[in-house]
């Protein structure tokens, strides 16, 4: 397997590689996924400018906007892999830059501080630079719903759902899932214009982000409440979230004891009714999402305890043979 083959030659690089993506993140403004993100920006605008064309040409121009978008940048690193001197250790460098959680995280701390400080239109400001949906209308409670909702959401997308891949593909399937992500998110069916358009993306996204989702859940029933969390799933409405969206988000309000779920507002004349996820459990507030942060840190804390471990008993086993 191409873990295994990984570890053979650099066993304690990879555990050294989430330690750095987790104390030493390379700022957003640096990192070359922004560019990505701004690539794949401006393909939409070239391929989707009628967003009024029929839904099978909306469809085609996904399709063929999405193998445009991946196949290049693959191909391109790739090749460059063969022309290095240290091809694992350029692998690693691009796990380390798959795993841009960091900079995600810093923004919620931004909004969970202003929401403490009641500066609510610089929390709906910095919310806005996280969510899709709309942020001028949100109060309080609605901007610390959907910073828990984004936290815990984005963590098991790019975290965990990237660590998953690498370690049961390799880096080139991680690389093209991380990619997969960006294009989901940056063409979201969620807006009318990309009802149509970023549904090859959304639907091939749907079904790679299933393990993210699902290792968040157990990661949760293992360092927090494991009993509450299956509680959560259990009474969770299906209409909304798949089941391991579900399951993401029944660990969270199990672990914070909120609701969360409910309507969200994504344009100014469109509404997504979404189901209510925990409603035994109040609604959130800022403390809830501060609480949100330092569970998720605790679950991270537990993934890199478990990677450690697994790295010095590979150590034990080569010694001891």
């Amino acid at each position: 397997m191409p873990w295994l083959e990984q570890l053979q030659t650099s066993p304690a690089m990879l555990w050294l590689v989430l330690l750095l993506a987790v104390l030493l993140p390379l700022p957003a403004s640096y990192h070359p996924l922004t560019f990505f993100r701004f690539f794949a920006q401006k393909l939409a605008q070239k391929v989707n400018p009628d967003p009024k064309r029929s839904i099978s040409q909306l469809r085609l121009s996904g399709t063929l906007a999405l193998l445009l978008a991946l196949l290049p940048f693959l191909a391109l690193l790739y090749t460059s892999n063969w022309l290095m001197a240290w091809p694992e250790l350029y692998q690693l460098l691009l796990l380390y830059l798959c795993l841009d959680f960091a900079a995600i995280r810093q923004r919620i701390i931004r909004l969970q501080q202003a929401l403490k400080a009641q500066q609510l239109n610089l929390a709906r400001d910095l919310a806005s630079r996280v969510l899709l949906r709309q942020t001028r209308s949100l109060s309080s409670l609605g901007l610390s719903k959907a910073g828990i909702e984004s936290l815990w959401l984005q963590f098991a997308q790019v975290w965990l759902n990237t660590l998953f891949w690498y370690l049961v593909g390799g880096i080139w399937l991680a690389v093209a899932v991380r990619l997969l992500l960006i294009l989901q998110q940056e063409w979201s069916t969620k807006l009318s214009h990309n009802r149509h358009f970023g549904a090859p993306a959304s639907w091939l996204a749907h079904y790679l982000l299933w393990p993210g989702y699902w290792l968040c859940f157990l990661l949760v029933c293992i360092r927090l409440r494991c009993r509450e969390s299956f509680r959560q799933l259990q009474r969770a409405p299906k209409n909304t979230f798949n089941l391991a969206q579900s399951a993401c988000l029944a660990s969270a309000c199990a672990s914070l004891g909120c609701r969360l779920g409910g309507p969200a507002v994504y344009e100014a004349e469109r509404k997504n009714v979404r189901d209510k996820l925990a409603t035994d459990y109040p609604e959130p507030d800022p403390r809830h999402l501060l609480k949100a942060l330092q569970a998720q840190q605790q679950v991270l804390h537990l993934v890199l305890l478990m990677i450690g471990m697994g790295v010095a008993a590979w150590y034990l086993l080569f010694w001891y043979h």
